[in-house]
């Protein structure tokens, strides 16, 4: 082999060298870079908060006299009637109460009363809520969507739910109910949650805003929801109150139907 071809082989050999040490220095910088993502990734996942153990069946203490003070439901206020909210509510007064197997709105279907529970179950991106009482379960989407535009939000009587955890709370936006649902304290078997059958009905149009905060109290065992009704059709302002239900994993929810439960003289049902 002449002295020039071998000096051009050693060349080529060297730079071949070079290249090789390149790629591999890429190579472990990509690998450390990976391992980088990886272990902040993890680190990020141990600092995300744990979700609350809202999950099962609870039973509300409305008319529960001997319930833990602390854990009482907050009486409704004195209603500020619009014209028409003052109307609605009489005409909701009648001895033959119009509508009364109609669903509920989404603040009676939370009402806490002590008759019947509800069961919360956890799905992908939602969270569902059985009322023993209610036919229809409450959907709350949680991943992430806005309510739909007007023209698309579709009226329904417990209206399009959106929910988002801020901690250790469960905020819940409603909006897009028909106004067609029984009154917010029930008729007149709603005493347990109205307080006297004689209080005036609260009606739900189908402007009504609801905004709910539910948190765990008392160690897990109870269930804390803060109420704030917002109905520039039937109230003059916002009003707010707090309904507590009680942990009950002894407990099963059964079938009801309203239909095939005629209390005429309870309820003002006709036969």
């Amino acid at each position: 082999m002449s002295p020039g071809r071998g000096s051009i082989l050693r060349r080529r050999k060297t730079k071949r060298l070079k290249v090789l040490r390149r790629l591999l220095l890429r190579c472990v910088s990509i690998v450390c870079a990976l391992t980088a993502m990886a272990c902040g990734s993890s680190v990020t996942s141990s600092k995300t908060p744990s979700i609350p153990d809202i999950w099962g069946v609870w039973m509300g203490l409305g008319g529960v006299t001997d319930a833990d003070p602390r854990f009482r439901n907050v009486p409704f206020p004195a209603p500020q009637f619009t014209e028409w909210g003052a109307v609605e509510s009489r005409r909701l007064a009648s001895p033959i109460t119009p509508g009364e197997c109609n669903p509920w709105s989404p603040v009676m279907f939370m009402n806490g009363g002590g008759l019947f529970p509800i069961q919360i179950l956890k799905g992908p991106n939602v969270i569902v809520i059985h009322h023993e009482a209610v036919t229809q379960p409450r959907r709350i989407y949680m991943d992430g969507r806005a309510h739909p535009a007007p023209d698309d939000l579709l009226p329904s009587f417990l209206g399009d739910s959106i929910g988002r955890w801020e901690g250790d709370t469960l905020v819940i936006d409603t909006i897009g109910t028909n106004g067609r649902a029984r009154p917010i304290n029930g008729y007149v078997a709603g005493a347990v949650t109205s307080g006297v059958d004689t209080a005036p009905r609260l009606p739900a149009s189908d402007q009504l805003h609801v905004t709910e905060r539910i948190r765990l109290a008392g160690g897990g065992q109870y269930l804390e929801n803060e109420i704030t009704v917002d109905d520039p059709k039937t109230y003059l302002k916002p009003w707010t109150v707090k309904r507590y239900w009680q942990r009950r994993p002894d407990i099963d929810l059964q079938e009801y139907a309203c239909t095939d439960n005629s209390r005429r003289d309870a309820e003002g049902q006709e036969p």
